[in-house]
């Protein structure tokens, strides 16, 4: 197989005649086949400079679509979008495809601390009936500890991708992947704003040349964890034209995460030649991360109500709960202070019951620091723990008991976890212990380790507990999806919180300098890596 990279100027003649010879997808034939219902289109959001990722950093490989619904001819006056875990965009299917082209301008990704991965291409089957094969070319767009790599590359399934050289987000490509003969065929990829084509002339691929489509993937990546889908924003696949001619049915497709909700979208293709967008679709999740100065950092759907981060304080906070309905949350500090935001209400603190912070040397003062709080089970109140195990419940909270009325526990309280009645709690220790009071159940405790964080199950039926080293430990019925790699913390930068997803089926694990990992449904949209701190991520909470 033979590379070629060639300027703009000498392909104008080959790809003009390639071009004069293929069908036109109008805007007519399209209405023939079926639009999908409007989608929004969110506008892209600029990325930083490349810090430093190398080619080698996105190793990916394209698949073939992983369809939970498949392509269906249209019937008038309905819409119908097919539904894939890794493909988003457009499949034309109903003849045996000798070419395809499209244009598309690199889309701009939000970088993240865990990988994310989102590769735009033009390509040859890979669709329900020819899934053990596709032809195809494009570019990736990675991410990984907030920094940012944009490629070009092909693929002829299932060999991995072969990545071809640098491009910028905001370029301008073209791609054509044509038919020369008998398992012959030839790729071009043209990044326009910089005049610079790869050409593969003669490339062997045997499919069958089933399916032609135009789409925005999730890749899985080699050799690493695998990817979430990066937010990037939208892009606009233009010139969209098909060999030989033909009828077709062109079929929108939708990507869906584990739960089933849409997170990038085909918006509906039109035009001579036809065009279309796809976008990604924020997720209606969202968190906070809490540093010890109180300042608040908010993500995904979550919305800022205020910090601390502006008032000299006593001493520095230590928790963040949010309200059932996520329109406000309350501030915790280590003397028992309690700052209320949004739509929350305040039902008591520590200093209001007379007692002076741990340490002061003043009377009636605290035994030992607070050092977390969490909500009753209907939010008409809340718990807070010392890291003596002393437990003190504010408004409808049910005190149940605490590590002092039973002669002290084990190492030091990090959480307490109310259970699904409102009736009893789970008190939890560094050392990896747990401790029931009320009508708690025990589930498990690792029984060993530096715990820093615990979380309940929305349903109050399980526990997920969290070393300082990212290792998960889950019980009841409490999610088990995942953690991050131990080598990614260390004294200096542990893993600090772990929160859950309003339905349980994921979560989220963050760091003292703001990393987030995500798991199960759990978005990743963003953490506080490579930004100046006045103060640690101490504590974090999602929705």
């Amino acid at each position: 197989m033979t590379l070629r990279v060639r300027k703009r100027q000498e392909l104008e003649a080959d790809v003009g005649q390639m071009l004069r010879a293929w069908r036109v997808l109008s805007a007519i034939g399209l209405m023939a086949v079926g639009l999908v219902m409007g989608a929004s289109v969110a506008a892209a959001q600029a990325a930083p400079d490349d810090h430093g990722l190398s080619l080698a950093a996105a190793q990916f490989h394209t698949n073939p679509g992983h369809f939970l619904t498949g392509p269906q001819p249209h019937v008038a006056g309905q819409s119908y979008a097919a539904h894939t875990s890794n493909w988003s965009g457009q499949i034309a299917t109903g003849l045996s495809f000798t070419g395809i082209t499209g244009n598309w301008v690199v889309p701009a990704i939000v970088p993240t601390t865990y990988a994310g991965n989102s590769a735009t291409w033009i390509g040859i089957d890979g669709g329900p009936t020819s899934p053990q094969s596709i032809i195809q070319t494009g570019t990736d767009q990675y991410t990984q500890d907030g920094a940012t790599l944009y490629t070009a590359w092909y693929e002829l399934y299932p060999a991995p991708s072969v990545t071809l050289g640098n491009v910028s987000p905001g370029d301008q490509m073209h791609a054509v992947i044509t038919k020369n003969g008998a398992n012959d065929w030839a790729i071009t990829i043209e990044d326009v704003s910089t005049s610079t084509a790869y050409t593969v002339p003669h490339a062997a691929y045997g499919g069958p040349g089933d399916s032609a489509e135009w789409i925005e993937e999730l890749p899985t990546t080699v050799g690493s964890a695998q990817p979430t889908l990066p937010n990037f924003g939208s892009v606009t696949f233009s010139d969209m034209t098909y060999n030989p001619v033909g009828s077709v049915n062109l079929t929108p497709i939708d990507m869906v995460d584990g739960s089933q909700n849409v997170i990038a979208t085909a918006g509906g293709a039109s035009g001579n030649p036809a065009s279309f967008t796809d976008s990604f679709v924020p997720s209606q999740r969202g968190y906070w991360l809490v540093g010890s100065d109180g300042g608040i950092f908010s993500f995904g759907s979550a919305q800022f109500y205020g910090s601390t981060g502006s008032l000299r304080l006593q001493r520095p906070v230590v928790g963040i709960v949010p309200t059932a309905d996520h329109g406000g949350y309350w501030l915790d500090a280590s003397d028992g202070g309690v700052f209320a935001y949004g739509d929350t209400q305040f039902y008591g603190s520590i200093p209001g019951l007379g007692l002076h912070p741990a340490g002061s040397g003043l009377p009636n003062s605290l035994n030992a620091p607070i050092v977390g709080m969490v909500p009753s089970i209907d939010d008409n109140g809340y718990f807070m723990v010392a890291s003596d195990g002393g437990v003190f419940a504010f408004g409808d909270a049910q005190f149940a008991g605490s590590c002092p009325g039973i002669g002290g526990c084990s190492g030091k309280a990090v959480a307490v976890m109310p259970d699904a009645s409102g009736h009893g709690y789970w008190l939890v220790t560094s050392t990896g212990s747990v401790y029931t009071f009320g009508d708690a159940p025990y589930f498990g405790a690792p029984g060993h380790g530096n715990v820093t964080s615990a979380v309940a199950s929305p349903d109050g039926l399980g526990y997920q507990i969290l070393l300082g080293n990212g290792q998960v430990y889950s019980y009841g019925d409490a999610a088990a999806d995942g953690a991050p790699p131990a080598t990614d913390f260390n004294a200096f930068d542990p893993a600090t919180s772990i929160f859950s997803t309003s339905d349980g089926a994921g979560y989220w694990v963050s760091s003292g300098l703001g990393a987030v990992y995500s798991f199960g449904d759990a978005p990743n949209d963003g953490g506080m890596t490579a930004t100046h701190l006045n103060g640690p991520i101490i504590a974090a909470t999602g929705f």
